[in-house]
Order: C-alpha cells, then structure tokens, then sequence
C-alpha cells in the first residue's frame, strides 16, 4: 500500500525553514547537523531538525521528516472477523477483551 505525501506527513513546505544566527539557540554548545531542537512559535512547540551548519548560520527546518515522502506499507490481513455488538453500537473496532485502543 502506498500513501501520498498529501495523506501522509503533508508536502513538504519550504517555508518552514529559515536560517537563524547561532546565538539564537542559546544554551546548546555544539550544534550538529542532524541535532532535533524544540522551538516555540506563535502556533505553539515545534520539533525541527538542524540541516546545516555554516559559520555563525544555523538552518531550521520545522517539516516532519517524513514530509514530502510517500508511505509504503506491506500488509497482511492476519484475520477477520464479525463486528460484536458493542462494536457496532459504539461506531468503532474494540480490542482483545472487548477493549478501546
């Protein structure tokens, strides 16, 4: 099964990335290409990922880093069963003992 990026972890957006001055992340020594950094923006936190580090230059990018990637799943349908009742009258699958997940 493939899943569009659109489906997924959205397209990926350019315009979450910007490049902010080193002194900007105040508190962490060394930074690496790579490092996931937590920032706050005016939507609320936003987990992004160190993708360059040039001179005093650091970029951000706040894209999930499955953005933009198509999703491939191998499936395998183990089991089927009838809905229970319950199930039917709640409008959603129950786990094993008759359980919400």
């Amino acid at each position: 099964m493939k899943i569009a990026p659109t489906d997924g972890y959205g397209d990926y957006d350019q315009g979450l990335v910007q490049r902010v001055p080193r002194r900007a992340l105040k508190g962490i020594a060394d930074v690496r290409v790579g490092m996931r950094l937590q920032t706050h923006t005016p939507q609320g936190p936003r987990a992004v990922t160190v993708t360059q580090v040039s001179g005093d230059l650091v970029t951000l990018d706040g894209n999930h880093p499955l953005a933009g990637k198509n999703l491939n799943f191998e499936v395998e349908v183990a089991a089927v069963r009838p809905a229970t009742e319950e199930e039917l009258a709640h409008g959603h699958v129950h786990g094993a003992g008759g359980h919400h997940h």
